[in-house]
């Protein structure tokens, strides 16, 4: 009895800590957004009202448009009104005293590993591994997020 109860104690403890394993492999997002709200900033969020415009644009239905194997996050400290439209909002973020950090997530790292390696040779492969370490090692690479402008200390301070 004392075995098997053992045994399924040991068996749930594994558990556990392999879904807490997985869960700490996803993005990297969480922690660099409680980074810049700690300093003030917030985020805007542009990427429904980008997709309503290309919508429109392109006179797509809802199921034209395919889910984005990126996002595009801004952080900034800019107020931004409820009222305000896409150009006004954009205006207010490309402002210099907006302080606005513009950061891309990936959303599934290993599938874009996959997909630029896909048609390569075993040479160019080893080159491309080389140049992913080497991107993965830049102050501005958090895991599956880049920074692509804005404020680099609190970014930084997020690895």
């Amino acid at each position: 009895m004392k075995k098997k109860l053992f045994a399924t104690v040991t068996s749930l403890v594994l558990v556990v800590a392999m879904l807490m394993g997985l869960c700490a492999c996803g993005s990297t997002w969480g922690s660099i957004k409680s980074a810049y709200e700690k300093e003030g900033y917030h985020e805007v969020n542009l990427s429904d009202t980008i997709k309503q415009v290309i919508q429109q644009f392109y006179k797509l239905d809802e199921d034209d448009i395919e889910e984005p194997a990126a996002t595009l996050h801004f952080m900034t400290k800019a107020e931004i009104g409820e009222d305000d439209n896409v150009a006004a909002i954009l205006v207010k973020l490309a402002l210099p005293t907006s302080k606005t950090a513009v950061i891309f997530e990936y959303k599934d790292l290993a599938s874009l590993e996959k997909a630029y390696k896909e048609d390569l040779s075993e040479s160019e492969k080893e080159k491309a591994d080389e140049l992913w370490a080497n991107y993965q090692k830049l102050d501005t690479v958090n895991g599956n997020c880049t920074l692509l402008a804005g404020d680099g200390e609190i970014f930084k301070g997020t690895k």
